[in-house]
């Protein structure tokens, strides 16, 4: 099963994890304890590694059986539990390299090999067991995320000897499953042949033929001896069919081992004793840990049990948090409202579970250490929601509101959901310690989709996500906003991988709000827009729009929905259809306004517009605002370039008091839009807002820049310095201009690329300026020596090097056009450069010429072709980058234009003076609001819940769509098709090993038939030749019709079987409450009748120094002869219900025959030791139906009879009655028991009945038997019988017809008040209640008398 790894902390390498691999799903890990036969394969070193690792597909190729203890990995966050009787619970929890057993309190025990693996009495030598370890250290480790898992077991066998079949029988008695691996060979396939046989059929013949089959080589090992022990085993193993499962690889599979485990599970979880709805808790535990949502749907949410959406609230948990999107799409199917299981603590407890690699994880760890820091203590503040909320805010920015407030107390109300049987450990607190709280105090969030949709998102956790997003209802700024989280998450992970993915899905999320937007604008083009400035309260009050633009989703704002929705608010009240011409017309004659030339919104819908109306709905348009802007701009710009060129005087004009006029209502706007405030973000936040835009910044640029012009041109002395400055100033003004084209279409992308371009140019000044540098340098130190003039330096090294890229190249850089004339010889002259070095004589240049002639090639070389050309691909690139997206980048920032003349004042500069003069008079001394400017519309609550049901319908109806394509594509219809192939292939084979086994089945029956044919015709010959028909011989019987019957068979091919005939329980190998072995008996040698050479049964009373009356305790002769058999014997009665029985050196034989023990065990007497049970079931009246399930009220200790409907009707299941039966649970005992026992000599009542009920109430109860109905008498299989002594019972049915009588409220009365170290209740009388199994024999009585169900 994989390449085995001894655990660190056996030394006798006899643990191992086993590896289990599915393709399709994660790995899972089990832990293995090898026994029987050493395996003959190679053990490679073991690992010191606990953790589970990648491995490949798991084989069963090794020998031995094995004990798994199936180990769920630490992220799936599930203890698997299971109810009384069942496998073994307990947790295995490491410690040290050591696991260690834990008990369910968290206490931790001896650390040594379970006890169902021990051999008994050490009687075989192949039998290897090893301790783990004995002594335990202090303290409580945890796997990963803090979470004990609950590990249940189940015992693998792959061929094994003698040791191998103790460890079977073992696990089965002790209610441990068994997947039997038929074909690996020896004791495994003696089991797998035998174990769909009837166990009457179970020989010690048939027993004997498959060891010498199988075990050839060992055989004459096998005594007689031990031959009647393995059938003895071998019989009682198979006589637990519902913990026995045959893994046969054309029934399974070779891949499907771990289907099989975990229908064994399954199938003894079914079987097994329990109260209420245990048993469905563990076998959904079990799937969820194992990741088998396929088996969940089939064998779980059946028709057979109907869930609470509470009951499913622990497990849902737990697929969340081990992220299991399967389970939690199965959980929603099956009704669980996340209203109702999304609390603030279980958003908390959720939050607690981050993994630690998570980069949401970090940043919340981040946020506590400051907190700490903050308050200066010394311990980490505990995990609150609003600590969540300030990572939120980081992530989708200061445009939202915090989505978690900060509460006002710090203890929140708690969450009260039931969770029997989970134990998830998180810092100390369990999931089901958080759930046990008020009912009263319970605080449910706003809107839990959001919730559980932000937890999965942070993680990743993209199939989560999908499913949980596909259940909101504000989903088109759902899936904005974790396009937004994702992106921002992507900027600070540093895996690439996670990167990409986050990307990926940050994508996949803006198509489905993209997508969800078409279909809603298709249907309805003035709704959609609505949801598009919809203000949600949820997303921390912020829009979609707003989203779409914090996430920069590009794709989903230069939609033509959206573009449509802007282009509306970019013209206002006015007609969209309205020619541009018409505009600036109306604009310079407005008189013209009240023309037909300008059609308004308000006018198509047939609504009349008054005068002052018309004028204000014109003159506060945003394109209106904007053209007005442009004109005063360029008035401004004008009027500037005037003054500066024509009219600059040493004292201003009036025209440049204009212009400082016209300067400070610009400043008074930029002022404006940088403390406008709607949000309450405060100022620094809106500072760096207000700074991040690049032409905002190009405006204070300007600002200053005129402001510095301005104060140099105001002193005499710095006039002309002045004007310089503010000639610059002009300059950044006429640059301001491109801002205003932005919103042509045509020019609006050119701008962009030209920005981008700008970038390009930045960094390709970095690569220019080290060729110009190095090629000016060299050339400066050739030609001229000691030039020290800083300017005429910086000449010749930068400028003339950069001019010569151009084509002006130096006239003396080759000596040839040297004109000496045009330098200074001595660099006296500051117009002249100096001369390069040259002779005394003829003054010529005397400096390598072929140097720099190849220097200055080199250089052009470099610079001209190279660089330029490089700089030329940048630029194409950019474009052809940029030019595919220009059109998306344009309408997205198109957007920014729009909003800020949306929300700015209609006049121009500088009458904008006068807007902000009475906007000054309404905020500081009227104290009134500001008006909200911004794309944001509050809308009823009906009108919002209205416009979200049509949003969601939508939704699904593109979910829908979305499906329909991927099932129409080709690649997932080749998916689907194998798909359905591989069912197919699975059903035939199903098929086909279920006819197999009916044919099997048919052809022993054939075989008998036709032996007792022979028989027959044997008897009929002989009879013949001797002349007549006085034959000594009997006549063979007839032949049995077993091969025409139906009888029902079951998907393993194996026929219901009747009830045992032989005592079974009184046969266990193990005497109760003892450490002694019965000798083993099967089935064939039971009864006194047949021959049993060997038996030799060992002798075993127990010394009851409690009673008064007990025979001896010796099995002496002289004291047996004291006893008076089948009769009265003093006060005791050993007369049997069955007649006599026979005695036999001096101790009476058990009538049903060998038990494979001697003596009285812990009966008191020998011969019959007389009981008696009555079986009380009552009508109840607090029963009631839900659907086709019945559902129960509980009250405490007392409940329920006859069940009725609502309307009165009884319940019926499988067209019975149901009824309820009084049971009890006494001290020291684990099981429920039937309130009855032995009888003590002379009395009427047994102990443990009068235990129960108070005295006043006895003769009461004895007339009630009186009055009731024997329902056996005799013989009773139980454990204690031994061969000389055993229990006779007598079970009587007391059962109250009618709801008010008034001996049922007596007996209640009496219950109510009966000894409190007693568990007394009434319990629906089903065969898988935690009862003694001869217990179980009485109620099937009881119930087939009644009529009920059973």
């Amino acid at each position: 099963m994989g390449s085995p790894q001894a655990h660190p902390g056996n030394a006798n390498g006899c643990l191992r994890r086993y590896p289990l691999h599915r393709p399709g799903t994660e790995d899972r890990e089990v832990c293995a304890c090898l026994l029987g036969y050493p395996s003959t394969g190679h053990l490679p070193p073991h690992d010191t590694a606990l953790g589970p690792r990648r491995t490949q597909p798991a084989h069963l190729s090794h020998r031995g059986s094995q004990k798994l203890h199936h180990e769920a990995k630490a992220e799936e966050h599930l203890p698997a539990r299971a109810s009384q009787g069942g496998p073994d619970h307990r947790s295995l929890d490491h410690h040290g390299g050591v696991p260690h057993w834990c008990d369910e309190t968290g206490g931790r025990g001896s650390a040594r090999l379970h006890p169902e693996l021990q051999p008994q009495g050490g009687r075989h030598r192949h039998h290897r067991h090893c301790h783990l370890g004995d002594r335990v250290q202090p303290g409580q480790p945890r796997l990963p995320h803090g979470v004990a898992i609950k590990i249940p077991i189940v015992c693998v066998v792959l061929e094994g000897g003698p040791g191998t079949l103790d460890t079977i029988y073992n696990a089965i008695t002790n209610g441990t499953p068994c997947v039997i691996v038929e074909g690996s060979g020896r004791v495994a396939d003696v089991i797998a042949q035998v174990a769909n046989l009837p166990v009457a059929k179970i020989t010690i013949a048939l027993i004997q033929k498959k060891l010498s089959i199988l075990f050839h080589d060992t055989y004459e090992l096998f005594t007689e001896s031990k031959l009647v022990e393995w059938t003895k085993k071998i019989q009682d193993i198979v006589r637990s069919r519902q913990l026995l499962t045959i893994f046969r690889e054309g029934k399974y599979g070779q891949q499907d081992v771990d289907v099989a485990i975990l229908q064994a599970l399954f199938k003894a979880s079914r079987n097994q004793d329990h109260f209420g709805r245990e048993n469905w808790d563990h076998q959904l535990k079990l799937a969820v840990a194992w990741n088998r949502v396929d088996i969940a749907r089939s064998e779980i949410f059946t028709d057979d049990h109907d869930w609470k959406p509470s009951d499913l609230h622990p497990v849902m948990a737990a697929a969340l948090i081990s992220n299991k999107p399967e389970f939690v799409k199965l959980f929603l199917e099956q009704g669980v409202r996340l209203k109702e299981f999304v609390t603030w603590d279980t958003l908390v407890y959720l939050y607690d579970n981050l993994a630690p690699s998570c980069l949401f994880h970090s940043k919340l760890q981040k946020v506590l250490l400051e907190e700490r820091e903050h308050t200066a203590g010394s311990k980490m503040p505990r995990l609150q929601m609003h600590h969540v909320s300030q990572v939120l805010r980081e992530l989708l920015g200061c445009s939202t509101q915090p989505l978690y407030p900060k509460p006002k107390h710090t203890e929140r109300p708690r969450l009260s959901i039931p969770v029997p049987h989970i134990k998830l450990n998180v810092q100390g607190s369990s999931l089901r310690s958080l759930c046990k709280r008020s009912a009263g105090r319970v605080t449910f969030t706003m809107d839990p989709v959001r919730d559980l949709l932000i937890w999965a998102v942070v993680q990743n956790r993209k199939e989560l996500a999908e499913i949980i997003w596909a259940q909101s209802q504000d989903c088109m700024a759902a899936a904005l906003a974790c396009s937004k989280i994702l992106k921002e998450l992507a900027k600070e992970e540093e895996d690439t991988d996670t990167t990409d993915d986050m990307l990926a899905l940050a994508e996949e999320y803006e198509h489905k709000a993209i997508g969800v937007f078409t279909d809603c604008y298709r249907k309805d083009e003035e709704r959609a827009q609505k949801l598009l400035t919809r203000v949600s309260e949820a997303w921390g009050k912020t829009t979609c729009l707003q989203l779409a633009l914090e996430a920069k989703n590009m794709n989903f704002v230069s939609h033509g929905g959206v573009q449509a929705f802007l282009t509306k608010v970019w013209w206002g009240k006015l007609c969209v259809d309205n020619g541009l011409w018409r505009v600036i017309t109306c604009m310079l004659f407005f008189p013209l306004l009240y023309t037909n030339l300008i059609t308004f919104s308000r006018e198509k819908r047939l609504q009349p517009m008054g005068c002052l109306t018309r004028l204000r709905a014109f003159f506060t348009a945003p394109i209106v605002i904007f053209l007005m802007n442009i004109l005063s701009y360029f008035t401004f710009l004008l009027l500037f370039a005037y003054v500066l060129m024509v009219d600059f005087q040493p004292m201003p004009t009036w025209r440049e008091y204009l212009i400082y006029f016209w300067l400070f209502s610009l400043v008074c706007e930029e002022t404006r839009q940088l403390l406008y405030d709607p949000d309450g973000l405060g100022v620094v936040k809106m500072a760096s807002l207000y700074i991040k835009d690049f032409w905002n910044k190009l405006d204070i640029c300007a600002i200053l820049v005129f402001i510095a012009g301005l104060t140099c041109r105001l002193i005499p002395s710095t006039l002309y310095p002045g004007r310089i400055i503010l000639s610059l100033a002009f300059i950044i003004f006429c640059l301001r201009l491109m801002h205003i084209f932005t919103v042509s279409k045509t020019l609006g992308p050119k701008i962009i690329i030209v920005k981008r371009m700008m970038k390009d140019v930045f960094f390709f000044l970095f690569l220019l300026a080290v060729w110009v540098v190095s090629f000016g340098v060299a050339k400066q130190a050739i030609l001229i020596h000691n030039e020290e003039r800083v300017e005429w330096l910086f000449r010749g090294v930068v400028y003339h090097s950069y001019l010569t890229i151009f084509g002006q190249i130096p006239s003396y850089i080759d000596g040839v056009n040297f004109n000496i004339d045009q330098c200074s010889p001595n660099g006296t002259d500051p117009y002249k450069p100096k001369c390069p070095e040259t002779n005394a004589d003829n003054k010529k240049p005397i400096f390598p010429e072929w140097l720099t002639v190849i220097l200055l090639c080199l250089y052009l070389l470099f610079t001209n072709i190279l660089l330029l050309n490089l700089l030329i691909a940048m630029f194409n690139y950019t474009f052809q980058q940029v030019q595919e997206h220009t059109d998306q980048i344009w309408k997205f920032q198109r957007h920014d234009l729009i909003e800020e003349y949306h929300g700015r004042p209609p006049a121009p500069p500088p009458l904008i003076l006068l807007n902000h003069l009475q906007l000054l008079v309404r905020r500081g001394l009227l104290r009134r609001p500001a008006t909200h400017h911004k794309l944001k519309e509050k809308l009823e609550k009906n009108e919002e819940a209205a416009l979200l049901s049509w949003e969601m319908y939508l939704k699904e109806n593109y979910l829908q769509h979305q499906q329909c394509q991927e099932k129409q594509n080709t690649e997932q219809m080749i998916r689907d098709i194998a798909q359905r192939v591989d069912v197919l292939a699975e059903l035939l084979d199903l098929d086909r090993v279920k006819r197999t086994g009916v044919v099997e089945q048919r052809l022993g029956s054939l075989e008998d038939q036709v032996q007792q044919s022979a028989q027959a015709l044997r008897w009929m010959m002989q009879a013949l030749r001797g002349n007549g028909f006085s034959s000594g011989e009997d006549v063979p019987p007839v032949g049995s019709s077993k091969a025409l019957d139906t009888k029902e068979i079951d998907l393993a091919g194996r026929p219901e079987e009747s009830q045992p005939p032989y005592h079974v329980l009184a046969r266990n190998l193990l005497y109760p409450g003892s450490h002694t072995l019965r000798f083993p008996v099967p089935d064939e040698k039971v009864p006194w009748e047949v021959d049993f050479p060997l038996y030799d049964p060992p002798a075993y009373s127990a010394d009851h120094k409690d009673m008064a009356v007990q025979d001896p305790f010796s099995l002496s002769l002289e004291s047996l002869l004291k006893i008076n058999y089948n009769t009265m014997d003093g006060l005791i009665d050993r007369q049997s219900f069955h007649g006599l029985y026979a005695v036999q050196d001096g101790l009476p034989l058990n009538p049903m025959g060998r038990t494979g023990l001697r003596g009285r065990g812990k009966l008191h007497c020998f011969g019959p030791n007389h009981a008696l049970h009555p079986v009380v079931t009552r009508q109840c009246d607090h029963c009631w139906a839900e659907g086709s399930q019945v559902q129960l009220q509980h009250g405490r200790g007392l409940s329920h009879s006859w069940r009725r409907n609502l309307d009165g009707s009884i319940i019926r299941k499988s067209l019975k009655k149901m009824l309820e039966v009084l049971v009890a649970q006494y001290p020291l005992s684990d099981v429920w028991a039937l309130p009855g026992g032995s009888l003590e000599p002379g009395e009427t009542l047994p102990l443990k009945l009068k235990w129960i009920l108070r005295r006043e109430f006895w003769p009461q109860f004895q007339n009630l038997l009186k009055q009731g109905t024997e329902v056996h008498k005799g013989y009773l299989d139980d454990p204690r019988n031994t061969d000389n002594a055993w229990v006779e019972t007598v079970a009587i049915s007391v059962h109250f017809d009618t709801q008010n009588d008034v001996e049922m409220k007596r007996l209640n009365s009496f219950l109510q008040g009966c000894d409190p170290e007693l568990c007394i209740r009434w319990q629906v009388l089903d065969k898988r209640i935690p009862l003694h199994a001869n217990h179980k024999e009485l109620l099937h009585k009881v119930s087939t008398l009644l009529g009920a169900y059973y």
